[in-house]
């Protein structure tokens, strides 16, 4: 059976952040598994509609410049453009794809428009998601504050509660990549199916594994240019400055840091952005990675992280502090990765440099991670999950 996807990004730009990576990723995951599909990209960076690439266009939508509450009213102009423009170009058979941007009303007046068409991929418990920014947004009495917290918390946790519910009823299926988030989002809709997020393994380079010293080499990809609080960077550092030998252990944290974010640490590296090469070079002389470690702050337990993805896909040991749905079904891939508490709690660092000791013992281990990667973690994979899970649901429809 054909199937035609219609994938709407609705925050895009020129140059990909590492949201639009993914989708890029998820749209040729798609074409290869056999999906033909198809992204309308939104952006203000373009005056035209432009080619981004072979699957992929361009699509500028007009900007608001309200005084006061602009993103709201630049949401709206953006939802009834893209609204419009789906009515003029979508084709009879095309369903859509939409990373969610948060529910509103003219959210749900889309899902409406097409209803039974649309497919909303979910990375998170909304609600619990929007609290857990609360401190950077707090409610206090300045006209500054009071929008802020009007405009990040109040607003956005009001349309959840209003819109959620009418908005999901009206959809052809959820996609949410992991089971925690699946069971928060069947509370409104009544097909949700579990795909957690993948990797476009090709994209990383197999690693050159380097020999064990007296130094440890840790490395922390921080992936998100804003303020994470559950990547436990903080928790890492204490735990480090809980360890006696830590005069043996080098850090290295990559990405955009916010200011505060990383306490001063002699062994604390700050490399800020780098390029793909600059990392190839970084990664082939670490040791160890780590990834989220304090998911609990979004009131989760389970995520599907891209960090440990992309550490696998170059072959590089890591630890995590959550549950991780496809390492929870892979035996395989559990010797490469040392899961710690979802909490606040010292980490033992005996522990991580006994693991370590443990994978490099085998002079193989990188190419096994990279090859898991490939057959459980690419996103062909994961896309041809969808792939099958759409065929299934047409199939049962088409019974009634």
């Amino acid at each position: 059976m054909k199937v035609e996807i219609c994938y709407l990004f609705l925050s895009a730009g020129l140059k990909s952040d590492s949201v639009q990576k993914k989708v890029i990723s998820q749209i040729r995951g798609l074409n290869d598994a056999g999906v033909q599909c198809r992204g309308f990209f939104f952006t203000n960076d373009v005056n035209e509609v432009t080619v981004f690439d072979e699957n992929i266009i361009l699509v500028p939508y007009p900007t608001t410049q309200k005084r006061f509450f602009n993103i709201i009213y630049q949401k709206r102009a953006l939802l009834n453009f893209v609204m419009d423009y789906l009515t003029q170009n979508l084709r009879k058979n095309e369903y859509i794809y939409l990373r969610y941007p948060g529910v509103s009303y003219e959210l749900y007046k889309l899902s409406k428009k097409f209803e039974k068409r649309v497919i909303s991929e979910h990375q998170a418990k909304e609600i619990s998601e929007i609290r857990s920014l609360k401190n950077e947004h707090p409610i206090a009495l300045n006209i500054s504050k009071l929008l802020s917290y009007f405009l990040y918390q109040f607003w956005p946790i009001y349309n959840e509660f209003i819109w959620s519910k009418p908005f999901s009823k009206l959809l052809f299926a959820k996609v949410a990549v992991t089971n925690e988030i699946a069971q928060y989002h069947k509370k409104t809709c009544n097909e949700v199916w579990v795909i957690p997020n993948g990797i476009e393994t090709s994209n990383y380079n197999l690693r050159i594994s380097p020999q064990l010293d007296t130094n440890l080499k840790i490395i922390f990809l921080k992936g998100t240019a804003g303020n994470a609080p559950w990547n436990g960077i903080d928790r890492l550092i204490n735990s480090l400055d809980n360890y006696s030998n830590n005069k043996g252990i080098e850090l290295y944290i990559c990405g955009h840091i916010i200011e505060g974010e990383v306490p001063d640490r002699a062994y604390v590296k700050q490399t800020g952005y780098l390029n793909s090469e600059q990392l190839d070079q970084l990664i082939s002389k670490m040791h160890v990675g780590f990834s989220t470690l304090c998911l609990y702050r979004k009131q989760l337990n389970e995520a599907a992280v891209l960090k440990a993805r992309e550490y696998f896909a170059r072959g590089l040991p890591f630890v995590y502090g959550y549950t991780d749905p496809d390492l929870e079904n892979l035996e395989s891939a559990k010797q490469y990765c040392l899961q710690v508490s979802n909490d606040d709690t010292i980490i033992d660092f005996e522990e991580v440099i006994n693991f370590v000791k443990n994978v490099y013992t085998d002079p193989l281990y990188a190419t096994k991670m990279r090859t898991i990667a490939i057959e459980h973690m690419d996103w062909k994979a994961k896309m041809n999950q969808l792939k099958i899970n759409i065929i299934q649901k047409i199939k049962e429809c088409q019974k009634y």
